[in-house]
């Protein structure tokens, strides 16, 4: 499935949007991306470093250097969504989540300043939320159910169970930094703990 993205990207920078949208919607079909039309029409996540919205998409001109640098291959190149017929990168954490890697490598390579290098500990990808409805261990489909728990690269700092009067499962703590993980990791479809932009959360 790695090398199968990388030549869905390549073909994406050498023919644009469309063909990488046949490229999607083709692994769509046969199963090799969790990704569904739908999730394209989620929370739009940025790359760690973001601008605030409004000032990211003046600044982005959809070089694609920030895709091309992740070693997680999480960093997807999508159509905006003002319409504008141009590309900025989004991550997708049912497809690939941000590891917050070790040479912080989308930060460093970003030429117009759309993406800036900061902290690690200071990163902010988005904000994970846990949706009691959907999530089984929450609604008692599997109580037992920890994935997005065992998986975080953060710890129980981020996310941990809680056994509460209404119930057992999943709660979000101070120092998620909405990498995605555990939405990636979620066996609900769409992830009953999915991520949001901070400044939608």
């Amino acid at each position: 499935m790695a090398r199968d993205k990388e030549i869905d990207r390549k073909a994406f920078f050498k023919e644009g949007p469309l063909s990488f949208m046949r490229a999607f919607m083709q692994g769509v079909q046969q199963g090799e991306t969790r990704i569904q039309p739908s999730d394209l029409e989620g929370p739009v996540l940025r790359p760690p470093g973001a601008a605030p919205e409004a000032d990211f998409l003046d600044l982005c001109t959809g070089s694609a250097q920030c895709a091309l640098a992740c070693p997680a291959d999480a960093i997807l190149m999508l159509p905006r969504e003002d319409g504008s017929g141009l590309e900025a990168p989004r991550i997708i954490p049912v497809d690939g989540a941000c590891v917050v890697c070790d040479d912080l490598s989308c930060m460093k390579v970003c030429p117009t300043g759309a993406l800036t290098l900061v902290p690690r500990k200071e990163i902010r990808v988005g904000l994970a939320k846990v949706n009691h409805e959907t999530c089984y261990a929450w609604n008692g489909t599997d109580e037992e159910c920890n994935f997005c728990v065992t998986r975080c690269p953060i710890g129980e700092s981020a996310i941990r169970v809680e056994e509460r009067e209404d119930g057992k499962g999943p709660v979000i703590g101070e120092t998620c930094v909405g990498c995605g993980v555990c939405e990636q990791h979620c066996p609900e479809y769409p992830g009953a703990v999915r991520v949001f932009p901070i400044e939608s959360s």
